[in-house]
């Protein structure tokens, strides 16, 4: 549409080659984009773009039978070990420089329109191993035209944390 926002979410990976296979595999019309680039040293750097949902959610349509909502892209990289600079070939990393009136912020969670929770839930299951952690119940927010539905899901991490200092 034409809303302002953050359009692609970005996630570096160490290998992009199995997320295309799954994406392919589960929900091949969500691939937007494959492409393998050479940084100025010609190490190889991969991107997959895919789009986050379908079009047009109900009950009776299977997503076989939809086309993508191409509005938001997940963007995934794999940046060749022991590179230092993670930004994709032909960006120039930039110094950050803020004015005295601006307040430190970190970004640690993604706000998106899903017309449909549980099948855009289903789509992260199928292609990355994705779980919900948390089971919400808390109905659907209206903010203007945006439906929002809470939602917590990610990987099932080997790391345990017993310490709360850690």
């Amino acid at each position: 549409g034409n809303r302002q926002g953050i359009a692609a979410l970005a996630f570096l990976v160490d290998n992009v080659e199995s997320v295309h296979e799954r994406y392919n595999l589960s929900h091949p019309k969500l691939v937007a984009h494959y492409e393998s680039y050479a940084d100025e040293n010609c190490n190889i750097v991969k991107v997959l773009e895919v789009y986050a949902y379908y079009k047009g959610h109900n009950e009776t349509t299977s997503v076989e039978e939809r086309e993508a909502d191409t509005g938001t892209i997940l963007r995934f990289m794999q940046i060749p070990s022991g590179r230092e600079d993670k930004s994709l070939p032909g960006l120039v990393r930039q110094k950050a420089q803020f004015s005295q009136h601006s307040v430190a912020a970190y970004s640690d969670h993604w706000v998106s329109n899903v017309i449909s929770r549980t099948e855009f839930l289903d789509v992260l299951k199928d292609t990355l191993d994705f779980n919900p952690k948390v089971d919400f119940n808390a109905g659907v927010v209206a903010a203007g035209e945006a439906q929002i539905e809470s939602t917590v899901t990610g990987n099932s991490s080997q790391l345990l944390t017993t310490d709360k200092n850690e």
